[in-house]
């Protein structure tokens, strides 16, 4: 099994959290004196020998100064020094740095899952590794070399085996591709391009088809350009991450999505709320704030799909030419744009967009607060 590494930013991110709770400062370095990560200034050169002279004890714990030592175990050996700065009386002090301890253990445990091609590729998805882990691990894994296209799916409920079993069944050739569940709504398809008889859209759009025929679930499906080596595995999968994010907020009416074709929503999704509220200012004014009903909205589609031509709109719609136009002068009323000329529906479309982008953020904000 390789040796579990932990990135010393995510372990000061662990002791940042710990601190938060406890208010006392943490240090951890290596059973051979090395700093690992903090929640205070660098320790001395003296801290460090001490560090080194109680790791070679016989000691579980031990204080010097106003600093409480305590050796971290992993498969019954012991691997770090875990320093706790006394707040309070010892015994809480020590029982608290004795639950700090127990958290980096386990995340060191974690990291030691057996090395197979499924948990190599969800730890390299996730940036777990640092490129020269990616190319150690590989030697034992070993991907197989070409260029591969990385399918991120997007779930409308949590994965289960059925899901898999399809997916596995219809798209995955055994020792070619790769599916990986990455999140309980979440599956990679990294499929070699090499002998694929469709293009990556058309794929994509086959995939979202045989899920809902054969396991009877709604999907989503963002992908990139293809990654021409497993180094490019990550980044890939942040764009086609990115192309579901941006896709799913703006073109809801869509479910593919090419990281390369996002048009305005890439842009706008960059926007903080305090330009989206300034944009609808300038655009709507005293409107910004206006709902529009299921038919409003069906009509103002409906002349968007046909480039603003009344007439056709008016016959999808089964309605009288004046009707229609009857209705969008009252959208002009409520909206103060007439979206019949190009520029006013150009505005409302990106009007729209933004004001999405606001409430995404909003949404967002609510759900941290909740968590």
């Amino acid at each position: 099994m390789a040796e579990a590494h932990i990135s010393g930013k995510k372990l000061t991110q662990a002791l940042r959290e710990m601190k938060e709770i406890s208010r006392m400062d943490f240090v951890l370095f290596s059973k051979k004196g090395k700093l690992l990560a903090s929640t205070c200034p660098e320790p001395d050169m003296k801290m460090q020998e001490f560090v080194t002279q109680f790791g070679k004890s016989m000691a579980e714990s031990q204080t010097i100064q106003d600093w409480i030592f305590l050796k971290i175990e992993i498969n019954e050996k012991t691997e770090h020094i875990l320093l706790v700065n006394k707040n309070g009386s010892e015994d809480s002090s020590y029982v608290i740095g004795r639950m700090a301890a127990c958290q980096i253990r386990n995340l060191y445990l974690s990291a030691q899952e057996p090395v197979n091609e499924t948990n190599f590729l969800r730890r390299m998805l996730h940036g777990d590794y640092s490129e020269r882990q990616i190319r150690e691990e590989n030697q034992e894994v070993r991907l197989k070399s070409g260029s591969y296209l990385l399918y991120v799916i997007r779930l409308a409920t949590e994965q289960d085996e059925i899901v898999m079993e399809t997916l596995k069944n219809l798209f995955v050739l055994y020792n070619v591709d790769y599916l990986v569940d990455v999140e309980e709504d979440c599956v990679v398809l990294i499929k070699n391009v090499q002998g694929m008889e469709m293009k990556a859209e058309q794929y994509a759009r086959c995939i979202i088809d045989n899920l809902q025929t054969e396991a009877m679930i709604n999907a989503w499906v963002g992908y990139s350009d293809p990654a021409e080596s497993f180094l490019d595995f990550r980044s890939r999968y942040q764009q086609a991450c990115t192309a579901l994010q941006i896709g799913t907020v703006f073109y809801d009416e869509e479910r593919v999505f090419y990281y390369r074709h996002l048009g305005l929503g890439r842009i706008i999704q960059q926007l903080s709320p305090e330009l989206c509220d300034l944009f609808l200012e300038e655009v709507l004014g005293e409107h910004a704030e206006v709902e529009l009903d299921e038919e409003t909205l069906a009509t103002i589609n409906h002349l968007f799909d046909n480039n603003l031509n009344i007439s056709e709109t008016a016959r999808q719609l089964f309605i009288h030419r004046n009707t229609l136009v009857y209705r969008l002068e009252r959208i002009e009323k409520k909206l103060g744009l007439d979206i019949r000329t190009f520029e006013d529906a150009m505005l409302f479309k990106i009007a729209m967009m933004v004001r999405t982008r606001r409430n995404t953020i909003a949404q967002e904000a609510q759900s941290i607060v909740a968590k």
